[in-house]
């Protein structure tokens, strides 16, 4: 008999403002010789990445950087990086910055220890040996990739998303230092805390749902709903900086669940329409839960009442109705884009991206049953609003 429930998370969780100083530790626990730094050019550039480079050169560790690391990271980025990892003689991964980052270093891992190309690893699982030492470092506060087994990487011959994991792919140790978050512009903030609903919502929902990932993941939404509006008013709010860091790894410890239609549909406005990953998220949030809901009446008013929604004395329609009303709201709230047409998106490439959706490893986690009809007829709707 197949196992349908399994839960995977990283050897250590460091958590809290300074975690980064543990970084040359944490290699060196590793018998770490060369680090392959993972990141983008503008967090490279930050006067926080500083601390990173400073916690190597203290315990005189030698790296490299590889910044070739885009919003949505592709088969061809990965793949080069992994050549360079093996140029370079590295032998531990670290991975600064967004889940874009980490994703990579995932991937450029996948590749150095199984060969190939990033390409050969599309189907859930499928990774044979263990990726080299990672230590995920988050600068946002949103994807949960640093404690998760995903990766989401851009096919850029046939322009749709695929998700390689499995257990092989898990970051060794998360080190999770919401100072780091703090350079977040507001747009990313909003849109990256988005993204971490997202997952706890979908988590709760998913026919793959346990104990432990239903705790984590109603704990992130009621973390979201007191803390992302204040870090997006004032992103030097630590308090609401730490809470946003949380959210986002329990979140992420949450998708042992698997998530659902939202991600399925999602990756294809990000590889099609190029839109932001949080803010594709949030605009498929509202109109994919509505549509689940007859499949999950009890999780949906959970999710309300965790959101902060009146449900007292409403019927359980009534009062599951209330939740993809409350993460509109939310999303109308923080000023993000509520409908494709806001996005300039084009209409003609909804079968496209039906297709694709239809086949994303995030579809067996949706509690109801999809069809390319449907899937379609979701995107129309979210096109108008």
């Amino acid at each position: 008999m197949p196992i349908k429930h399994a839960f995977f998370s990283p050897e250590q969780v460091l958590f809290g403002i300074g975690a980064v100083e543990e970084l040359g530790v944490c290699v060196n626990s590793f018998k770490g010789k060369k680090v392959f730094i993972v990141t983008d050019t503008l967090v490279a550039g930050l006067d926080s990445f500083k601390g990173v480079e400073t916690s190597l050169k203290e315990k005189n560790i030698d790296y490299t950087l590889y910044t070739e690391v885009d919003a949505n990271p592709t088969d061809v980025q990965v793949d080069r990086g992994a050549k360079l990892y093996k140029e370079s003689n590295c032998d531990v991964l670290v991975a600064v910055g967004g889940g874009s980052s980490i994703d990579s270093a995932k991937a450029i891992g996948i590749v150095v220890n199984n060969g190939g190309s990033i390409r050969d690893y599309e189907e859930y699982d499928s990774v044979v040996k263990p990726i080299p030492p990672l230590i995920a470092i988050p600068t946002t506060s949103g994807s949960g990739c640093e404690v998760s087994a995903w990766a989401v990487i851009t096919n850029t011959q046939k322009k749709y998303k695929f998700c390689p994991g499995g257990v092989r792919i898990i970051p060794k140790i998360a080190l999770v230092d919401p100072e780091l978050t703090a350079s977040m512009p507001p747009v990313i903030t909003a849109a990256t805390g988005m993204d971490a609903l997202s997952h706890a919502i979908e988590a709760v929902c998913s026919p793959y749902a346990m104990p432990q990932t239903d705790a984590y993941a109603f704990s992130a939404i009621k973390l979201v709903v007191k803390h992302l509006g204040p870090a997006v008013a004032d992103g030097s709010n630590m308090e609401a900086r730490e809470g946003m860091a949380m959210a986002a790894l329990e979140a992420g410890l949450a998708m042992n669940a698997n998530t659902g239609g939202v991600h399925a549909l999602g990756h294809q406005l990000s590889s099609q329409y190029g839109i932001h990953h949080g803010v594709a998220m949030g605009i498929m949030m509202p109109v994919v839960m509505d549509f689940n809901t007859i499949a999950c009446l009890d999780q949906m008013k959970d999710i309300a009442k965790a959101m902060g929604e009146k449900i007292k004395g409403l019927s359980k329609i009534e009062a599951a109705a209330k939740a993809p009303a409350a993460v509109l709201q939310l999303q109308k709230s923080l000023g993000l884009p509520t409908t494709l047409s806001e996005c300039n998106a084009d209409p003609e490439l909804i079968p496209l991206c039906a297709k694709w959706a239809l086949s994303d490893t995030s579809i067996p986690g949706n509690p109801r049953t999809m069809i390319q009809e449907q899937i379609e007829w979701l995107y129309n709707k979210a096109f108008e609003g």
